[in-house]
């Protein structure tokens, strides 16, 4: 596949260097309450009767061809803001600055336009799908590992029968091949793969944004499927308070409460808190085991803003303790009750200090950096896994530009440290990873063009030293439609036993030998349009990835009694299609279709197979409905799975044996929401056809016997879920 990665170079290359002519450069923005310039992305830009004309990029920067002759008028108009023009009388090099204005004469009554709560960027070269507040509002969502329900790009499964713990996938791929951060910072890694997307409540997201394929080496070197940040809300931003109270049924009970305060000028605070309690025990399908555990979080954040002529800072302090159990309520045939207990205490610091050169605003250093605890102290059973994480992070940025703006370039180098200390039953074990390294990208954009190719260099104190290069290009053939291509090598270090943590409800032996990192490479494509027809709004999206394995650490379940963990020997790919289609119907009802394919295969020990517990084929629907004023919305989501490889289970006796693929089964959540000035109250259903994977736990009725296995998911075990809630926003004027 390497030779496919140099086609691609050359043809980036091709396009990206058209031949020069002259072109008028300029700058977007308007001012905040701070008296900040903002810059404003995808603003339209034209000549005045031509068809000359571009948009402004992620930093607000636009170029456009000179026009025929001079004096021309230049206009600039964004939704939402004054449209502006100005005169040009002769060619300049001189950057133009144009500020917009909200568009203050909208009536306050007066229905004018109303933004998707999932974008698809049409500027950045990378494919970025950004997922705003309203979007996780729509399932009133929990945590983040709910909040994508509503979404087609990431997919979210049960881990197993008894934790009620969910996981994501990404390309058809586990999360753990993604590389999840919260602004820039490392968030899921490490002990917090399995449980950690549960440790940040919804409602302290401001925004989501979804990279499919290899990410950007300012990241790092570990994203393989792509990279997820999340965007959390701002002490200078957000409401003054904010409380989300809700609860279900089934006795879940959760409350948020944030508070933002503007100090001065320059500082501003806020501080989160968060209590979920599951104190009801519920056993819908009568196999004696939780359909969910008992769980008590505490969650707890404060985060404070500076903001300077020449430097922006935030800093800030996390802290989350929970604790899960799970089960058998009763027992059957043994005295014993099997019991299933976890344990977490993180505690995180961290700083970001951005420094800017006001006279040259195109140069700016960055230095970002955390320390975090983490502590897991479990037990499955008679299965014990104990551990203790100490990480350290540090990444410096330095951006400027190459003769213009059109070319850009970062450089810096970061620092990633790991200590692991582990307890798996009787056998101590651990690690210590110190990774150092440098990068450098370089990007080069024009009213069409976007071209990025980034390197960096690590050394790893256990494996030595490795290379990572990317690449991004994106080609716009109208300001509405865009193709992209990407390339990309990605590098991690797995922790088997925490990232199959569901596989420790089972009664399989667990065997493991020397791992070596895992190494893939990632290909990608994709094409957005989006277009007016009937004077319908409709977003369109199709791509395709390819995700390649050098080497793999292989989760092999195929014999019934164990799981084995081992390099891989052989071949590991995946392929995965997505098509999306939006269709904005009238102001108020939008809807989302999407239909997603995966050809995930891997060399085990006893031949190629494809991944187990995926379908090949997956559909989504969503329908959203907003009444004038935003007085009520209505929303309800659909989905569609097809059939998965079950491991085979031949070997049990035959009371003990399941199918050899799951069943096609439906799901449908739905919510409405009555808005109030400051008020807003919500009801809403999970699991509204009452879809169960029937008999989820093999020998349930013996957990300590030798052929008990709650890990083999591939549907929901809990019933329908009936929900209720209300949330309150004060924000002074």
């Amino acid at each position: 596949m390497k030779k496919y990665q140099f086609i691609i170079l050359w043809l980036c290359i091709f396009f990206a260097f058209p031949g020069y002519s002259q072109n008028i450069q300029g700058n977007i923005y308007e001012i905040n309450e701070q008296k900040h310039k903002v810059p404003i992305p995808g603003a339209n830009v034209y000549w005045k009767n031509t068809t000359i004309g571009g948009f402004s990029n992620p930093e607000g920067i636009f170029n456009i061809d000179a026009p025929e002759s001079f004096p021309a008028t230049l206009v600039v108009s964004f939704i939402g803001y004054q449209t502006d023009s100005l005169v040009v009388n002769s060619f300049t090099n001189q950057t133009i600055e144009i500020e917009l204005k909200k568009n203050v004469e909208l009536k306050a009554f007066e229905l004018t336009e109303r933004e998707s709560s999932t974008k698809i960027d049409l500027i950045s070269p990378h494919l970025i799908e950004t997922l705003g507040k309203e979007e996780f509002q729509k399932a009133a969502c929990c945590n983040i590992s709910e909040s994508f329900e509503t979404n087609a790009s990431v997919d979210v499964n049960f881990t197993d029968a008894v934790s009620g713990t969910k996981k994501i996938q990404m390309l058809g791929l586990d999360g753990i091949y993604t590389q999840i951060q919260s602004e820039n910072l490392p968030m899921i890694r490490g002990l917090s793969s399995a449980y950690g997307l549960t440790f940040v409540p919804g409602t302290w997201a401001e925004s989501i944004q979804i990279k499919k394929g290899a990410g950007s080496v300012v990241n790092g070197f570990e994203s393989i499927t792509g990279q997820i940040n999340v965007e959390l809300l701002k002490p200078d931003e957000a409401e003054n308070i904010f409380v989300n109270i809700y609860g279900n049924e089934k006795g879940r009970a959760e409350l948020n409460l944030h508070a933002a305060q503007q100090l001065s000028n320059h500082w501003s605070t806020m501080t989160f808190a968060h209590v979920s309690n599951q104190s009801v025990e519920w056993d819908g399908n009568n196999d004696s085991f939780l359909d969910m555990p008992l769980k008590t979080q505490y969650n707890l954040f404060n985060r404070w803003k500076y903001v300077g002529e020449k430097r922006v800072a935030q800093f800030g302090i996390k802290g989350v303790y929970e604790d899960m159990k799970a089960g058998q309520i009763s027992s059957t045939e043994t005295n014993r009750l099997y019991s299933i207990g976890v344990e977490t205490k993180q505690m995180e610091l961290f700083s970001k200090n951005g420094f800017l050169f006001p006279e040259q605003p195109y140069k700016s250093i960055g230095i970002i950096n955390n320390f975090k605890y983490h502590q897991h102290l479990s037990n499955y059973g008679d299965k014990k896994f104990n551990a203790q994480q100490y990480s350290a992070y540090l990444n410096t940025i330095y951006q400027t530009i190459i003769g213009s703006t059109d070319h850009k370039i970062k450089m810096g180098g970061g620092f990633q440290f790991d200590r692991y200390n582990k307890n798996y039953n009787d056998s101590l074990f651990g690690r210590e990873e110190v990774v150092p390294g440098i990068f450098t990208e370089y990007s080069y954009t024009n009213d069409k063009t976007a071209l990025v190719l980034g390197a960096r260099g690590d050394y790893h104190n256990l494996y030595g030293a490795f290379f990572t290069p990317r690449l991004h290009y994106k080609y716009n053939f109208t300001p509405l439609s865009a193709i992209r291509f990407s390339v990309g090598r990605g590098f991690r270090t797995a922790n088997p036993f925490i990232e199959n943590a569901g596989v420790m409800a089972s009664s399989r032996k667990v065997l493991t030998g020397k791992l070596n990192p895992e190494i893939a490479w990632n290909y990608g494509t994709s094409i957005t349009h989006k277009f007016e027809w009937f004077e319908k709004e409709i977003s369109t999206n199709l791509d395709y990835y390819f995700t390649d394995f050098q080497n793999q650490v292989v989760v092999d379940m195929e014999n019934p009694d164990e799981i084995s963990f081992y390099n891989l020997q052989g071949k590991s790919y995946s392929h995965s299609l997505q098509a999306e289609l939006g269709i904005q119907i009238t102001q108020q009802l939008e809807l989302r279709l999407a239909y997603k394919w995966y050809d995930i295969k891997t060399d085990y020990l006893s031949g190629l197979k494809s991944k187990p517990l995926v379908p090949t084929n997956r559909a989504f629907l969503n329908l959203a409905y907003i009444t004038n004023f935003d007085k009520w919305k209505f929303d309800l989501t659909g989905q569609w799975f097809d059939v998965s490889r079950l491991p085979s289970t031949a070997t049990n006796p035959i009371e003990y044996q399941i199918a050899t693929q799951s069943q096609a089964f439906i799901t449908v959540n739905g919510q409405v929401t009555r808005a109030f000035k400051r008020i807003e109250f919500y009801v809403g259903v999970e699991n509204l056809t009452n879809f169960k994977q029937s008999n989820p736990i093999i020998a349930a009725n013996d957990p300590f016997g030798s052929n008990f296995d709650a890990s083999l998911i591939w549907g929901s075990v809990n019933g329908r879920i009936i929900y209720g809630g209300l949330r309150y926003k004060f924000k002074k004027l």
